[in-house]
């Protein structure tokens, strides 16, 4: 794990300390990938990484622990950007999807987004 952030390493780590019955190990695995990814700004890999771990406490069952995970799942949202041609003009938008994690985001910014959406919904309601 010092030589590389990859998710994949850190998974398959945290579901070897699970399979020989070292939850709590498995949780700080996690725990630290997650940091690590936070770090790397590697946002598809710490949704894999939260996804596994979500998993893994919910079938714990009682034992588990999902709620401290959920709060840590990202917002999806659809963003926009500009296509370049090859000579650099614009020729058109592309859509694309982000993650917006809780202790990532500016809590000001997702209140604007957030009345926004609302916004916006109520636009198209009426």
């Amino acid at each position: 794990l010092e030589r590389t952030t990859h998710v994949k390493v850190y998974m398959s780590f945290a579901q070897f300390e699970s399979s020989i019955g070292d939850f709590q190990r498995a949780r700080e695995v996690y725990k630290r990938a997650d940091t690590a990814l936070k770090e790397a700004e590697d946002k598809e890999g710490r949704v894999l990484l939260l996804e596994g771990w979500l998993a893994m406490e919910e079938g714990l069952g009682d034992n588990g622990k999902p709620d401290e995970v959920k709060s840590k799942q990202p917002k999806h949202v659809k963003k926009k950007r500009p296509l370049l041609a090859e000579d650099g003009s614009q020729s058109g938008w592309e859509e694309y999807f982000d993650y917006i994690f809780p202790d990532d985001a500016n809590p000001q910014a997702l209140k604007i987004l957030e009345m926004a959406h609302k916004w916006k919904k109520q636009k198209v309601d009426e």
